[in-house]
């Protein structure tokens, strides 16, 4: 017997509950709840519409100007990612001792992705064609929103890799590129990380890829 707010209670420790208070539920199948973890490795990120874009400072005649299979290099370079949320800053209305909120203009933050920098598909190389064409350095000129804006895929799995949602995040493109410096005295992987803008972003469940 225990003191809980100045009462006494008795043990209930041989009772059995009449809801699951336990994770064995999650694993029971004969309950009719058998639950599969997510995990946070059993994910792709996606960039569409990237086919046939030159590489930086590249005027297209060169024979190898394009870069190529960069949908493919960016899916399987991708090692981390943000997941697309937004907030919305309340209204607040004062009258007298009281306030009211009211829901505000909605924010997408920025966004990340990180890469492992393989060299033989040259994942640096097409990082840097997609924020070419937002900004080329060679002409300082800054593109068009069609040339640089494109719709992007998050898509969640399974453990055996069947599809559990995706987000399509809209009209993406990078604002930055950043790299960790080289080091002799390092052996570590390379990696690239992109900051990602866009416009708003949302869950579509039809599966369809």
């Amino acid at each position: 017997m225990i003191k809980i707010n100045g009462k006494s209670i008795n043990s209930t420790v041989d009772q059995s509950s009449s809801k699951p208070i336990g994770a064995y539920i999650l694993a029971n199948e004969s309950a009719g709840f058998l639950a599969e973890i997510q995990r946070t490795n059993n994910f792709e990120f996606v960039v569409t519409n990237l086919q046939g874009i030159k590489k930086p400072g590249m005027s297209g005649s060169e024979s190898n100007a394009i870069v190529e299979n960069i949908e493919e290099v960016i899916r399987l370079s991708v090692n981390s990612t943000s997941i697309p949320h937004f907030s919305q800053d309340p209204i607040t209305v004062r009258r007298g001792n009281s306030v009211v909120k009211y829901a505000g203009v909605p924010t997408f933050p920025e966004g990340s992705i990180q890469v492992n920098d393989y060299i033989g598909i040259d994942t640096k190389v097409a990082l840097m064609s997609w924020q070419n064409l937002s900004y080329n350095v060679k002409t300082e000129k800054v593109g068009l929103v069609t040339d640089y804006k494109r719709d992007c895929w998050l898509v969640e799995y399974t453990p055996d890799y069947q599809e559990v949602r995706r987000w399509i995040l809209h009209g993406c493109w990078i604002s930055s590129l950043t790299e960790p410096e080289y080091n002799h005295d390092s052996n570590d992987k390379h990696t690239i990380s992109a900051t990602i803008q866009y416009d708003w972003a949302e869950l579509d469940f039809t599966g369809e890829t």
